[in-house]
Parts: C-alpha cells; sequence; structure tokens
C-alpha cells in the first residue's frame, strides 16, 4: 500500500495540474465512476487511486479541453 502512495505522490507532483484542479477532478471523476456499473464493488479507497490516477495521466487531455472551454467561452 505504501509504494502505491509513494507513485500518486509523484505523479501528483510530476503532473502540470495544480493541486486543488487535480482534487477537483477526481471528484467529477469519482462521481462518475459510481454511476458504471463496472465500479459498483470497488472500495472507496479504491475509487480513489483509480480516479486520481486516470486523472494525473490524462494531464494532456484535460489540458486540450480545458483550451477548447476556454475557446468558447471566449466567442459567447
Amino acid at each position: 500500500m505504501r509504494s502505491i502512495e509513494t507513485q500518486l505522490e509523484a505523479m501528483i507532483s510530476m503532473s502540470k495540474l495544480g493541486r486543488y484542479e487535480i482534487v477537483r477532478l477526481t471528484l467529477k471523476c469519482i462521481e462518475a465512476m459510481k454511476r458504471n456499473e463496472e465500479y459498483s464493488k470497488f472500495t472507496q479507497i479504491e475509487l480513489i487511486n483509480k480516479a486520481l490516477k486516470n486523472v494525473v495521466t490524462n494531464t494532456a487531455i484535460h489540458e486540450k479541453n480545458s483550451k477548447l472551454h476556454k475557446k468558447k467561452t471566449k466567442g459567447c
């Protein structure tokens, strides 16, 4: 369990996202996962670990979505 925490800490520290942004996206990811039957048997800790890994490893996708969102809101 300790090695997983160390890996997650390293991934978070290397991420281009800020810590608060990581938390916000992780919470959104957990809520989406809870609605998916595939994750219904996961414990809370497992959901958090999985969601956090998804958020941190998909940083490029989040950055791209963020840029697209900013472009859309500028045109309004």
